[in-house]
């Protein structure tokens, strides 16, 4: 756990997502506590408590530390970068944060629009209680764009056509573009240069 939150910079408010028995919570004591499930109210009641699901951020500004299941990430990246957050730190499934750099598809897309992506320790399985099937990493996302509802849209749309070539995928998704590059051939973080040739 120290790993983890040696990650953790001083930006308030810090919000922790997915507190579940209160272990991280003791050690960066958080300004805002959110958690879904009710049984670890007991072991929270010294925190800032919101019982919330992740899905929906009560807050839109500061740092967010997160260790979710990983099922929620994508929605959770999604709902993170429409929001005003400057840093997030989160464990996720390792398999899921290398998609994030190396694989193009609609949420790496964006995620690499508004956020510097860095993969930091890999955690092995047996350093959790139940141990996962799979291998996480400590992940640190640093924003570098405000959001943009047009720009996300877009990148929501091309990246669910990775097969195309950007000029079909684009009128697919009411936009026009002239290039003959698979959507595929663009890495996550070359984002930027697909959507300059967007129109």
């Amino acid at each position: 756990m120290r790993k983890f939150t040696s990650y953790i910079s001083n930006a308030r408010p810090l919000l922790e997502v997915g507190c579940g028995d209160g272990r991280i919570s003791r050690l960066i004591n958080p300004d805002i506590c959110l958690e879904i499930d009710e049984r670890f109210i007991q072991d929270l009641k010294n925190n800032n408590l919101v019982i919330a699901d992740a899905r929906d951020v009560p807050v839109r500004r500061g740092e967010i530390v997160a260790s979710l299941p990983y099922y929620i990430s994508r929605d959770f990246l999604l709902e993170i970068s429409s929001l005003e957050f400057q840093r997030a730190v989160m464990i996720l499934q390792k398999d899921f944060a290398d998609k994030l750099i190396n694989y193009t598809n609609s949420i790496s897309l964006i995620s690499n629009y508004y956020f510097v992506i860095e993969e930091k320790e890999v955690i092995p399985p047996n350093a959790f209680t139940p141990a996962p099937r799979v291998y996480s990493v400590i992940t640190v996302f640093t924003r570098v764009r405000k959001n943009d509802d047009e720009v996300t849209r877009i990148l929501n749309c091309v990246g669910r056509f990775r097969n195309k070539t950007l000029r079909k995928a684009s009128s697919l998704c009411n936009k026009t573009s002239t290039s003959e590059l698979h959507v595929r051939e663009f890495k996550p973080w070359q984002v930027e240069e697909l959507l300059n040739l967007i129109r």
